[in-house]
């Protein structure tokens, strides 16, 4: 099954009957679509999901603006916009950040 836009899609396409299945059922396509390894600095450790564009910047809860992320990254980076942030992180990976650029125009 490829990954839906966004939680609700999950439950209006009938993948299941309640949000927060839907939400889990996202959530955990997300983590499979980046190989369950966090997208900036490849941990597999405790991941979580993460805002590309964060939230309080205008960033939506869409799949396209979502990656997998460990939660050292995601506290680290936190309000800040991405890619001012990972230009400047030692483990940087252009391969990487090309992966994140091209998830955000999917």
């Amino acid at each position: 099954m490829e990954i839906l836009s966004s939680p609700k899609a999950y439950v209006f396409n009938l993948h299941t009957t309640s949000s927060s299945e839907a939400r889990r059922l996202w959530r955990e396509k997300i983590k499979e679509k980046w190989n369950y390894e966090c997208a900036y600095c490849g941990s597999e450790d405790d991941l979580t999901i993460d805002h590309v564009v964060p939230r309080s910047k205008g960033g939506m809860d869409i799949s396209e603006n979502m990656v997998c992320c460990c939660y050292d990254c995601n506290q680290n980076k936190a309000h800040t916009p991405w890619e001012e942030w990972y230009l400047s992180q030692e483990f940087f990976s252009l391969n990487r950040y090309q992966k994140v650029q091209d998830n955000l125009t999917e």
